[in-house]
């Protein structure tokens, strides 16, 4: 009797963690995070474990003494937890669309056949599908070099099967602090969604750890543009529409890039590349300095000229709390004369795209509109 109480007592403690994270940064925090990301993002797979050991333990749980009680308590209590959080990642739809509403046109640009960000097919599949890698008609063509480096510099390309001119491109960079993460980690549901309706795109490792050091991760991300631009043609796309995402980390590494177009020093080898783009968006990203060196801080780039911004944190983000981002988003948007949209997504923890759960195709629909709003506005920083 005493293994169910202390089975139920985990399994509370840790849908606790996920509903009041106690720690909002440093060690703790991170630790809060492993712990309830995939309880954040997947709740009812978590939900059929945790049947299967109070089904093993049903006995106990039965027998009316007081052990047995407070286990189906603790039990009960993590099942509904479960559950709630499934709920709550609907919250995403109407925070998204209200963000979207700020920016003229945008929040109708939604993906066909959405009834808004969050549609029934959305909600079936964040479900059904949460761990879906691939989309049917998409064609990804793995580890092609786009620099010096053989282990660093490679990228996957993302097209759908028909050929087109005129596909834009959507470049995406990877989280991990600057010392670990993959091409193929974050971002997947966006990159097939973005590739099946008719969008190239680019997923990019870049150097890391010690190879890592500012501002080599940012002259790696400007390579991929240039990249980008120069291919873009052989891959069926239009060089001159391109648009970076980034995740955590990436994020740091897309907004500087988009800021640091005309700065020849973070292109060595390749100074007269053209890396402008024409949008960009940041999910769950840190935007702090990452040395003395101002620009290594994305605010300290902000400029009248920086493209449209979209911005995506959590409130309970314990690995990038959402102060940092919130204030870099306002300092930019103090700055540019192009939309800078931010949005907060209720009780949504860091990684939220990691699985393709609800909340991470809500947000890829988001993108999706923002991206098909900057498309038709004209280039330049013009609101």
């Amino acid at each position: 009797m005493e293994g169910v109480l202390v089975t139920t007592g985990i399994w509370a403690l840790f849908v606790a963690l996920a509903l009041w994270p106690p720690f909002r940064s440093g060690g703790p925090g991170f630790v809060v995070f492993l712990a309830t990301m995939t309880l954040n993002e997947i709740p009812l797979i978590p939900l059929v474990v945790l049947l299967f050991a109070v089904n093993d333990g049903l006995p106990s749980l039965t027998s009316g003494e007081p052990t047995g009680l407070v286990s189906a308590a603790l039990a009960a209590f993590a099942g509904l937890g479960l559950i709630w959080l499934q709920v709550r990642a609907r919250t995403a739809g109407p925070i998204l669309e209200a963000a979207l509403k700020g920016v003229d046109g945008a929040a109708s640009s939604r993906p066909a056949g959405a009834s808004g960000l969050l549609g029934g097919e959305t909600w079936l599949k964040g479900i059904l599908l949460p761990f879906q890698r691939r989309q049917r008609g998409v064609q990804r063509t793995r580890n092609v070099r786009y620099g010096p480096d053989p282990r660093a510099h490679l990228l996957d390309v993302y097209r759908g099967r028909e050929p087109s001119g005129s596909r834009p491109v959507l470049i995406h960079l990877h989280g991990g602090g600057f010392v670990q993460g993959g091409k193929s980690r974050e971002g997947v549901v966006l990159l097939n969604q973005l590739a099946g309706r008719g969008w190239l795109c680019i997923s990019a490792n870049y150097r890391l750890r010690g190879a890592g050091a500012f501002p080599n991760p940012l002259v790696d991300a400007k390579r991929v543009i240039a990249w980008a631009r120069e291919h873009a043609a052989e891959y069926g796309a239009d060089p001159s529409q391109v648009f970076l995402a980034g995740a955590s980390a990436g994020g740091h590494l897309a907004v500087s890039a988009a800021l640091t177009s005309d700065q020849a020093r973070f292109q060595p080898g390749f100074e007269q590349a053209e890396t402008s783009v024409r949008g960009v968006i940041v999910l769950y990203g840190y935007l702090g300095p990452r040395t003395s060196e101002p620009s290594s801080s994305p605010a300290e780039l902000a400029r009248p000229d920086a493209p449209p911004l979209l911005i995506i944190s959590g409130e309970y983000d314990t690995m990038v709390p959402p102060e940092g981002p919130r204030a870099v988003a306002a300092t930019l948007r103090a700055a540019s004369l192009a939309p800078v949209i931010y949005a907060e997504l209720p009780q949504a923890q860091h990684d939220f795209d990691f699985f393709a759960s609800v909340r991470a195709r809500v947000v890829a629909n988001a993108a999706e509109a923002f991206l098909s709003w900057a498309l038709r506005r004209p280039a330049g920083p013009v609101g």
